[in-house]
């Protein structure tokens, strides 16, 4: 069941001529690395352009789609465009996964909702803790290597829970921004989020992190 939720979720979610590497311990992180997560970390609110690439690695399926990110709080909006629109809210207890249908194709389709009450998906609570809590997600990653090349600095990290393998993160030290996260999930696939345009908001929509039934909704 764990596993089954956590694909919910990340469905909705190597430099070359490296010239530093180096082993790092778990609570020890470069100096413009912690400068970055306490930028993100003094925010109240996140606005975040995106792309998200899925590979299936067994089968070989490729998808890549465009999407916008909204975080404050410990609260997250995904929203998901291209070929089929999604969006994930997840209020910090609750999560729901909102599939919109082809209105072109079917004018009178609804949208069908996922909703899971009272938890807390790993991939959130990572999110969450690398844009809010650095120390906190520092506790839940042990740090395994850091490479820089040129101005980005790409930092590997071992979760402590198995859902998430191969969790990096690549930052730009000169624009001070998360440029990209990449995880492997425990079906072997692989996500990578590139954010193209990132804002740091005084103030957050709060209306964004809770989910507004609709009367036609199928609500599973």
């Amino acid at each position: 069941m764990k596993s089954y939720l956590f694909i919910i979720f990340s469905i909705f979610l190597s430099t070359s001529f490296a010239h530093k590497s180096k082993t790092k311990n778990a609570k020890i992180i470069e100096p413009i690395t912690a400068q970055i997560l306490k930028k993100y970390s003094e925010s109240a609110a996140i606005k975040a352009q995106f792309i998200k690439t899925d590979l299936k690695k067994t089968l070989g399926i490729k998808n890549t789609n465009p999407g916008e990110l909204q975080y404050a709080e410990g609260k997250i909006n995904i929203s998901i465009s291209g070929e089929k629109k999604s969006e994930i809210i997840y209020n910090g207890n609750d999560l729901w996964v909102i599939e919109y249908p082809d209105l072109d194709f079917d004018p009178k389709a609804k949208r069908k909702v996922t909703e899971i009450q009272n938890h807390k998906p790993a991939l959130a609570q990572q999110i969450i803790g690398l844009f809010q809590a650095p120390e906190i997600f520092i506790k839940n990653f042990k740090t395994v290597s850091e490479i820089v090349n040129g101005k980005m600095t790409t930092v590997r990290f071992e979760s402590k829970d198995k859902a998430i393998q191969n969790f990096e993160v690549e930052f730009n030290t000169q624009k001070l921004l998360i440029n990209s996260i990449q995880f492997t999930d425990d079906v072997q696939t692989q996500t990578h989020i590139e954010f193209k345009q990132t804002e740091f908001l005084k103030k957050a929509d709060a209306t964004l992190f809770e989910y507004k039934r609709k009367k036609d909704d199928e609500v599973m």
